[in-house]
């Protein structure tokens, strides 16, 4: 085969590949994982797999399944570590809080791994109903407990949603915001860093991300001061929030990153 006819049959191939895709939509992100490998590692033959999964394939299906329920240990833990202190300091302010909860659910691989994988496994599932239910759920347990979060932090702040918006539309922005910047970092793309003016009404001039510039927008536009805002009292926190806080300031403020939408 000449130069010239190979790489025509390679268009050709690769045009008729895309076109396929294109139709079909991208699978599950876990082909390259070998139950062969998985084996190995556990020290089984191929029998023991054989008798669960007709064969790689629906391995891999469970597979993907699996990690796309994956959520580690808490769903919120790093944010609560970064936000808590700032509500326990009696000269805190909401923008701070949401400059360190931003910082808690930068996603960056390989720390975050676990995450973007879900995340990129969702991104490619709509096609299959199992996997798509299996996301949905997964958003909406990650949203359900981000909310109680949302909520103090309003209540401490003296803030409320703007008439026409709910908690759940405040959550959902958050966390669309959060794993969008995720998927970039996952591509390789950096991200930003500001330093904000001092003199500004705003964060002040202390370094923030764009993504929690882009949180301080979002909470702007769905949330504003409350005339009738009582005093809050931090014994309302949870017992697990506050352990958490503790063990954060007990570690100079250095928190794993959280979960995005966790």
């Amino acid at each position: 085969m000449t130069r010239n006819r190979a790489e025509d049959t390679r268009r050709l191939l690769i045009t008729i590949g895309l076109r396929l895709l294109h139709e079909r939509g991208p699978s599950a992100a876990v082909g390259h994982i070998r139950l062969s490998s998985v084996l190995r590692r556990a020290g089984l033959t191929t029998g023991a797999a054989y008798r669960i999964w007709e064969d790689q394939t629906a391995y891999q299906r469970d597979l993907a399944l699996e990690a796309v329920r994956f959520r580690g240990s808490g769903s919120n833990e790093g944010t609560v570590a970064a936000v808590v202190p700032e509500i326990l300091d009696p000269a805190g302010t909401w923008y701070e809080a949401i400059r360190r909860g931003a910082e808690a659910n930068l996603r960056s691989y390989p720390e975050d791994v676990a995450f973007l994988t879900s995340l990129a496994i969702r991104a490619s599932s709509y096609n299959d109903p199992e996997l798509l239910q299996a996301g949905l759920q997964r958003h909406a347990e990650a949203l359900s407990s981000y909310s109680e979060l949302y909520d103090t932090v309003l209540r401490w702040s003296g803030r409320r949603l703007r008439p026409g918006f709910t908690l759940h539309d405040l959550a959902a922005s958050m966390a669309a915001i959060s794993e969008g910047f995720g998927l970039q970092n996952a591509a390789g793309v950096p991200h930003e860093r500001l330093q904000l003016d001092g003199e500004a009404d705003g964060p002040g001039d202390r370094e923030w991300s764009l993504l929690a510039v882009c949180s301080v927008a979002v909470c702007e536009q769905l949330t504003e001061p409350d005339p009738d805002a009582q005093p809050f009292d931090p014994a309302e926190l949870p017992r697990r929030w506050l352990d958490a806080g503790a063990a954060s300031a007990g570690d100079g403020g250095q928190q794993v990153a959280g979960v995005g939408e966790g």
